[in-house]
């Protein structure tokens, strides 16, 4: 009969187990590996810094013809006063869901409340007098729209990071003006209350198709407007209404205590600038600065020097309270080292002289 062919294992010169491969097999077969590590991470290095991290402001959006701007609203601010409102706290048009947009943090450290608005704009997309809603106004609606104007509370609104600037001409000078964060929620004249109902979006951007595709924007100007518009319906509109806006010196103002509804419109405008992105902020340097509020500066101090002193009081009281436990700690050790038997443990174990004849005699 024919031998049995011995198992693997048991042939000799093999030793009994579980075969391993040899260190030199487990380097060749790593070597592949640590290859295509090694081509990963030298494609990582050599992407753009850019693609790795975005922060807010940081680095530019280019937009495509016709792509959408997001028009995002703000806090509503004042000079005269120090209490912010959320935007939608008058009875401006809303989305069809309000929220919340994601904020950095100098906006958080700031108190923004960055808001989505119903404002339809698009890239290189001029429009006019763009019906954005019509609402009927309560009594309450129109005493805060009174209050906000007596408080020269301003809108704030932002444009890829950029917030909106109001362009003022200075007197006796044609060619100086300056600028002003946002613009105000209306005006009050002998004793009237006019609420800018229109807007004028004067948009910048820049091309440079040599360096980028699509435009940037660098610039975002609203010129505020009150008007009486004439409205009618028309279906093709997401609103469902058509405006005609008449621009110049003649056209009625909208009285707010002459009227039960208020007609929201817009213009988009977009002008091509010499600007490029990294120096957009320029304009902002020559904005005015506003009323100093010495009350709040104040307020900050008294709070300051008030807590300030809290907390000395609290740290003196704990450390003297600590000082005296330890002071009292220490005497008593004192009067106990000195009484009783401890005055002659020393004593105690010292050979005394004639020690045997004392042995003997006790």
């Amino acid at each position: 009969p024919r031998p049995p062919t011995p198992s693997p294992s048991r042939l000799p010169g093999r030793p009994v187990g579980r075969h391993r491969p040899s260190a030199a097999m487990s380097a060749d077969r790593r070597w592949p590996r640590i290859a295509v590590a090694l081509a990963s991470a030298a494609a990582a290095a050599m992407l753009p810094a850019a693609q790795a991290f975005y922060l807010p402001g940081m680095a530019p959006i280019q937009y495509d013809e016709g792509s959408v701007v997001d028009l995002k609203v703000n806090k509503l601010t004042s000079v005269k006063t120090q209490l912010p409102y959320a935007y939608y706290v008058l009875p401006y048009c809303q989305p069809d869901k309000v929220q919340d947009s994601v904020e950095n943090l100098g906006e958080i450290l700031v108190g923004d409340m960055i808001e989505n608005s119903p404002y339809g704009i698009h890239m290189l997309k001029n429009m006019t007098c763009k019906v954005l809603c019509r609402k009927m106004l309560t009594t309450e609606q129109k005493d805060k729209f009174r209050s906000m104007i007596e408080d020269e509370y301003l809108v704030n609104w932002l444009v890829d990071n950029l917030p909106a600037a109001t362009r003022y001409t200075r007197r006796g000078a044609d060619t100086a003006f300056a600028y002003m964060n946002g613009f105000p929620v209306g005006i009050e004249k002998n004793g009237k209350y006019y609420v800018h109902n229109h807007v004028k979006l004067l948009l910048q951007y820049h091309a440079s198709p040599y360096d980028y595709e699509g435009y940037r924007i660098v610039g975002f100007e609203v010129e505020p407007h009150s008007m009486v518009q004439a409205v009618r319906s028309d279906h093709d509109e997401p609103s469902g209404l058509a405006g005609m806006c008449h621009e110049g010196a003649a056209r009625p103002l909208y009285d707010l205590d002459a009227h039960n509804d208020i007609v929201f419109t817009y213009d988009v405008l977009w002008l091509e600038s010499e600007h490029r992105w990294a120096s957009r902020w320029d304009n902002y340097l020559k904005m005015t600065g506003g009323q100093i509020h010495w009350f709040s500066i104040l307020n900050s101090l008294m709070i300051m020097l008030f807590l300030s002193g809290m907390v000395a009081m609290i740290l003196l009281r704990t450390l003297y309270r600590d000082i005296t436990k330890y002071n009292e700690l220490a005497t008593a050790e004192e009067a106990a080292e000195e009484t009783g038997w401890k005055l002659v443990h020393g004593d105690v174990f010292r050979k005394p002289r004639f020690s045997k004849l004392l042995a003997v005699s006790v």
